[in-house]
């Protein structure tokens, strides 16, 4: 059983990340904290941590100022250094020899063994603050742990945190059992004895289970450089870490030992390609390469190919690298062929792209396929996904009147109907003869506006895509769950065949929506066939499951969860439907799926004061300034509150938005975007590298 109260000191993140980079003791600053005995090794001192340290067996020495001492705690309690570090310290002081001391061993932690009966507390620093947790044997009682701290008086705020002096906060503690694989949560708070000294109130729990009370937030940081940045797209490395994408204006100092496509930035605005690894409190940059042309160029989604790397977005290059059997040489000629082209069918404009890419390959063999895809408009590549064979789908939108491989009699709409469609193209990347690279081409919409924003390929190798229409007759096929729009717009989904032509390509598709609007923005397609559709929307009647956690719209714009199941008719095609939010605007942009339960991470923005939380212990709520990031986890298994796992908010004083979301092999959820803030809560000493209302790619961690 662990309890785990942390420990904030308010100024700690300004101290840290103020350290400029001209300064001699930088590198030094942003080592991580370590634990020293002292020379009778009845104490241990900490060093780098955000205040000065000093632990013994009965408690805790805070700043020099605050005693925090275990109230009734045995005597013959042990002090031990826990976790040594490879490095050691030698302090050679005075001339006398004798007071010398040499190898002074660094510990990661410090413990008090025995300090109650079966507990024992666990002292060490997270991203340079105290923290120190509690570890309760089966059958011992947690209620036996008190804490009395001289030199301040214990308030308990109204957040649940408790308020000590000398500008030193708890955060309330949050608890959890993991029972069969499934994190089970325990209420749990603070409570204050009429003597001062402070408890812990725990809900039911099993008693032959480990309690977990653990931080959400784990790290947070800048991935950019000193011009506007955005990150568009995350996925998790199987061997640890996450790769993320995007686009970027600034110049990045390449991490070492790496050999990228591109050291520079190529044109005003580049794709970016960036690896992010994490030890513990801490993370680092260890890889990062530019992709473009001339022009502007932005990766919008990423995605495993093998063991290689898969990239679509956007591009406004005419030299954009091209390699393999590219099938489109040029930008925006969907058709070379033809000497007669009329003004409004000659190359230009913004096209989309596929781009695979190998990183362990170094240099220019990084790049092993890419080519063009579009007409002679704005064609924006939003999604791509690895199917069956050797293939990738990418969707997204675009208003060009033709679009190259879209041909009359093959396709399933060879032309634009509405001014801006979406579209769909199946290629391989790696077949042997270029025709043989495009598998499908084609425009899907109807007589408004059409985009997509996702795309995957189903078990039998079937692509699903979804977005937003607000055309009244978008092309339908099957049972359609809802075979009429509703007002200003819905969601649509889509399931095409890519290897069956023209009307028979189309194996279902159905709005989804209200009498508002409603937009899909991400999906994701579980081991069952059932595709999962985040979003938003301003629709007070949407298909809502009975007892999902949120049954109602709370404000006059809310996220919301929903499956579709085309495989069956009627009401069953939505077999399950939540709305997400509070008072204000909160939108959806990214979708995740946790591997080892099968919950789901959502998230995006929020502009709701009162947006809805839970297990945020170890992070402060943002005030809600103009908008925030937010992220959460639902389990669609259950029908309470408990269907609410964990939910932050995570920005600064302007506007932070997520707009994707990856979680890897251990559940522990990557969540990034861009932000114009300029007082994140970040790790490692960063401040933002940009001006305040510069857009600057950032991400956190919640474990």
């Amino acid at each position: 059983m662990r309890i785990l109260p942390f420990l904030t000191i308010a100024a700690a993140v300004t101290a840290v990340a103020g350290t400029s980079p001209s300064d001699p003791h930088k590198a030094l600053s942003l080592l991580p904290a370590w634990f020293e005995p002292a020379p009778d090794n009845t104490r241990f001192t900490s060093h780098l941590t955000s205040m000065p340290v000093s632990i013994d067996a009965s408690g805790a020495l805070l700043g020099g100022k605050l005693r925090m001492s275990l109230a009734g705690g045995q005597r013959q309690a042990r002090l031990e250094g826990v976790q040594r570090q490879q490095a050691n310290s030698n302090y050679l002081v005075g001339r006398q020899r004798s007071k010398w001391r040499a190898d002074v061993p660094h510990f990661d932690r410090v413990a008090v063994r025995g300090a109650y009966p079966g507990i024992d507390v666990l002292y060490y620093a997270q991203d340079k603050m105290l923290e120190y947790d509690f570890l309760v044997q089966p059958g011992s009682d947690p209620k036996s742990i008190r804490l009395r701290f001289s030199g301040a008086t214990p308030k308990l705020a109204g957040s649940g945190e408790l308020e000590l002096a000398a500008g030193i906060r708890q955060h309330a503690p949050v608890a959890y059992q993991m029972k069969d694989g499934q994190r089970v949560p325990v209420t749990s708070s603070y409570e204050i004895a009429r003597n001062g000294e402070v408890g812990f109130r725990l809900g039911k729990y099993d008693r032959n289970l480990p309690l977990v009370i653990d931080p959400v937030v784990s790290w947070a940081g800048y991935v950019v450089g000193n011009s506007s940045d955005i990150i568009n797209a995350v996925i998790p490395d199987p061997t640890g870490g996450f790769w993320v994408a995007g686009s970027a204006l600034a110049q990045v100092d390449i991490p070492e030992d790496t050999n990228p496509y591109f050291l520079t930035n190529s044109g005003l605005k580049d794709i970016f390609l960036a690896k992010i690894v994490t030890n513990g409190s801490t993370w680092k940059l260890v890889y990062w390469s530019y992709i473009g042309g001339t022009g502007d160029d932005e990766a919008n989604a990423l995605t495993w190919f093998g063991s290689r790397l898969a990239l679509t977005g956007s591009t406004a290059s005419t030299d954009f690298p091209l390699s393999g059997n590219a099938f489109q040489l040029e930008l925006g000629d969907p058709n070379p062929d033809n000497e007669d082209a009329t003004d409004d069918e000659k190359p230009g404009g913004i096209d989309a792209f596929v781009f695979v890419y190998d990183p362990a390959a170094g240099g220019l063999d990084t790049l092993t396929y890419s080519t063009y895809y579009g007409g002679t408009g704005t064609d924006v590549g939003q999604a791509i996904a690895a199917g069956p064979n050797g293939t990738l789908a990418i969707t997204g939108y675009t208003n060009s009147g033709v679009l190259y491989g879209a041909d009359e009699g093959v396709a399933l709409q060879p032309s634009n109907r509405g001014g801006q469609d979406t579209f769909v193209a199946v290629v391989r990347p790696f077949a042997d003869t270029v025709p043989g690279t495009l598998i499908m081409s084609t425009f899907l919409g109807g007589n408004s506006t059409d985009v997509a924003n996702a795309v995957g390929f189903n078990s039998k190798g079937l692509v699903y895509v979804s977005g937003a229409t607000m055309s009244t007759d978008f092309p339908l096929a099957g049972a359609s769950y809802q075979s009429t729009a509703k007002a200003g717009g819905n969601v649509y989904f889509a399931v095409l065949n890519p290897y069956q032509t023209a009307f028979d390509s189309l194996v279902y598709s159905t709005y989804i929506g209200g009498r508002g609007i409603d937009s899909g923005q991400a999906m994701v397609i579980d081991k069952q066939d059932l595709a999962w559709i985040a979003g938003y929307t301003t629709s007070n009647d949407l298909p809502v499951s009975p007892g999902a956690y949120q049954l109602s719209l709370a404000g006059g714009v809310d996220a919301f969860l929903l499956a579709v199941d085309p495989t069956k008719t009627g009401a069953a095609i939505i077999p399950y439907c939540t709305y997400f939010g509070d008072t204000g605007t909160d939108i959806a942009y990214a979708l995740a799926q946790n591997p080892l339960d099968g919950s789901f991470v959502l998230g995006g923005y929020t502009t709701s004061a009162n947006f809805p939380l839970k297990n945020i212990d170890g992070y402060t709520k943002p005030p809600v300034r103009l908008v925030e990031s937010w992220a959460a986890r639902i389990d669609t298994t259950k029908f309470d509150a408990s269907a609410l796992v964990w939910s932050l908010v995570f920005g600064g004083n302007l506007s932070d938005v997520a707009t994707t979301i990856a979680v890897d092999a251990q559940g522990s959820t990557f969540v990034a975007g861009f932000s114009n803030s300029n007082n994140l809560p970040v790790s490692n000493g960063q401040t933002k590298p940009t001006d305040t209302a510069v857009n600057t790619g950032f991400f956190f961690l919640v474990k």
